[in-house]
């Protein structure tokens, strides 16, 4: 008999990914739908699964892993135990144990399409992208109306570069499940890629609509209207990803960029010094402030930041020709040109251009 992949069956356990946070790349998150008590009685569980369900859902996983090690004991061939373990072995950061436990959970039941999917997961957590989309399309072959699937592709898609495939995947997920905020946050991450922005913030507020309280979709918001040239709009966005997650550092550098789009320099600095401040200073964090602090008159502030970065990064061209500039303002020549010379050999081409003007004087 084969199984079903859905929740509400509760046979085993699936597995669902999707991303709702990052900087630059999708943070690919695992959610586990889980199966009621209730289900797992009318499913023909006996009391040893039950209690290693119990530890899954407690979120004790090596203790859940040890549980469902005594179902399997009692019963070699229950494909639902070594799906379930293969989960909670794959929260435990164990992928190629995971693997091998959905494996088995397809050898003795080749109809599970929990068992490809969740296996397709587990593949994806471990960069293999490509075997995860096989183990992802045959669980479609087995059941064509899961939207956690065409997700899960999707995401497999975007980490392969494949952004207007992993389109289609996401769009299949939506028709299947129109109020699936998860795909309808891929989808708009997808277009931000493909600089679709205007697509991309409907999907966003799309996914607010359903709920208020998450910083990202916010976040991503701001992203998009501030590539639109609708800083003010974006400023809001930041603002309010930032009052929901006030350790948002990202937020708090992409509302100083929209605000030095708005010409509000003292906003701007108030920004980075928190992004840096929550970030422990990145070396771009410290190069954008020295830009900041530049517009401002504070050159010996600028300086600082400069040094900054180039401690945290030593080949920063554009670093070194700032921090050269400044020593000028400052009168510092000596530094000023050695600034320059640096930055030049660290390929940075404005910093030749400077050099070769003041040579050709």
């Amino acid at each position: 008999m084969r199984s079903e992949c859905r929740a509400e069956r509760g046979r085993c356990l699936i597995a669902n990914e999707f991303a709702m946070k990052t900087s630059r790349l999708f943070l690919l998150l695992m959610l586990m739908l889980p199966i009621a008590v209730g289900n797992v009685l009318a499913a023909g569980g006996d009391a040893a699964m039950i209690k290693a369900w119990l530890q899954y859902r407690k979120g004790n996983y090596s203790g859940a892993v040890e549980a469902y090690t005594r179902v399997i004991e009692s019963n070699p061939q229950s494909a639902e135990a070594y799906n379930n373990r293969g989960l909670c072995k794959a929260a435990l950061g164990d992928y190629d144990g995971a693997v091998a436990d959905y494996g088995k959970a397809l050898k003795f039941d080749s109809g599970m399409a929990a068992a490809y999917n969740n296996r397709g997961l587990a593949r994806a957590k471990a960069g293999r992208y490509s075997e995860a989309i096989v183990d992802y399309s045959q669980a479609l072959r087995i059941n064509a109306v899961l939207p956690e699937v065409y997700n899960n592709i999707g995401l497999a898609r975007v980490a392969l570069g494949d952004h207007f495939s992993a389109l289609d995947e996401f769009n299949s997920a939506i028709s299947l499940k129109p109020y699936y905020p998860e795909a309808l946050f891929n989808r708009g991450r997808t277009r931000q890629q493909l600089s679709n922005h205007k697509a991309a913030l409907r999907d966003f507020l799309m996914v607010i609509s359903y709920n208020r309280n998450y910083a990202q979709p916010y976040y991503y918001c701001g992203i998009s209207r501030s590539a639109t040239g609708d800083n003010k709009g974006a400023i809001g966005d930041f603002s309010r990803a930032i009052l929901l997650a006030p350790g948002y550092h990202e937020a708090y550098a992409a509302r100083a960029v929209a605000r030095i789009r708005t010409n509000d320099f003292r906003g701007a600095l108030d920004d980075y010094n928190r992004a840096i401040e929550l970030q422990a200073g990145s070396a771009e964090l410290f190069y954008r402030r020295a830009l900041v602090r530049v517009k401002l008159s504070d050159y010996a502030g600028a300086e600082a930041d400069c040094s900054e970065a180039l401690e945290k990064r030593k080949r920063y061209g554009e670093a070194y020709f700032l921090r050269g500039i400044v020593r000028g303002e400052l009168g510092n020549r000596k530094g000023m040109l050695s600034d320059l010379r640096l930055s030049s050999e660290s390929g940075y081409g404005e910093a030749r251009k400077l050099l070769k003007k003041r040579r050709n004087r």
